[in-house]
Formats: C-alpha cells, sequence, structure tokens
C-alpha cells in the first residue's frame, strides 16, 4: 500500500492512500487515517474510523482496481472518499436480521452527515465511482459533563 500525506493549507489535511486488493488493506487505512486525524473525542474518531473502514471494504470487496482512499478536511468539514474503477454504483442493501454482511452504506447513512456517490473519469478515460462521507470536523465538543458525585463513600 503506497501512502502520501500532505498539508494543503494551515486548516486542510490530505491523506491520499492506494488500496491493494486484499482484505488487509482497510484496516491498514484505517490506521493511517487514525494516526494522521488525531481525533481525540473517542465517539468522533470511532465515527470516523467505521466510515473508513466501511468505504474501504466495499471498494476492495465489491470495486474494481484501482482502489483509493482520500481524507481531507477543511471549512469545517471532513471528507473522505473512496474511489475504484467500477462505474457501477453501490446499491444500500436492507438485509434480514439472519445474514451477516450487506449494511455496510446503511451504516454509512446513520453516520455520516452527509454521503453520495459521483462518478469520476479516471485516466485512459475510463469511467468509475467515488462514494464519499462527510462530517464536522473538527468534532463538536461534547456535552460539558457536570462535576460527578461519588458512588459510595457517603
Amino acid at each position: 500500500m503506497m501512502i502520501e500525506q500532505s498539508r494543503v493549507a494551515a486548516d486542510t489535511l490530505v491523506v491520499d492512500i492506494a488500496l491493494a486488493t486484499d482484505l488487509r488493506s482497510p484496516t491498514d487505512a484505517r490506521h493511517t487515517v487514525d494516526a494522521a486525524l488525531g481525533v481525540t473525542d473517542e465517539s468522533s474518531r470511532q465515527n470516523v474510523l467505521l466510515l473508513v473502514t466501511e468505504l474501504a471494504t466495499n471498494a476492495v470487496v465489491h470495486g474494481r482496481p484501482p482502489c483509493r482512499l482520500r481524507v481531507r478536511t477543511g471549512a469545517g468539514r471532513l471528507r473522505i472518499e473512496v474511489s475504484d474503477a467500477d462505474p457501477r454504483r453501490p446499491e444500500v442493501l436492507h438485509p434480514g436480521p439472519d445474514v451477516d454482511h450487506g449494511r455496510g452504506l446503511l451504516l454509512v447513512a446513520a453516520l455520516a452527515d452527509d454521503w453520495g456517490v459521483d462518478r469520476a473519469r479516471r485516466p485512459a478515460g475510463q469511467d468509475g465511482k467515488v462514494v464519499w462521507a462527510e462530517l464536522p470536523y473538527p468534532p463538536p465538543a461534547s456535552p460539558e459533563r457536570g462535576v460527578s458525585q461519588p458512588a459510595f463513600g457517603r
């Protein structure tokens, strides 16, 4: 997996990862994004990493190489984009309770503020697609927690 990272502007971080065609690639992408973003709010961090994992897994399993993951921050948003060379749009499935797969895009829709699929022109005139998801960035501050009282000792 080739990894490229650069700061484009003071508030815009770009993570650009070529995804290999094996099932370890989404996990590698998840670790790279986690290290690059440094989100400290655990709930927001887990949401970002789950979105990265789901979108990368969909591209590796259902798309056509080459696949890339890009993560951008700026203008108060975090955008996760996964591109591949297959022009077919992914379908949002509604699997039954006994099915153990097919819920990835339902998770994306539930976790992201916005998401979608764009057609992408690729080198050599080959069409493909970009599946993307957006969240607020930096994440909104967690609600202030009041001073907790000990559960014992009174």
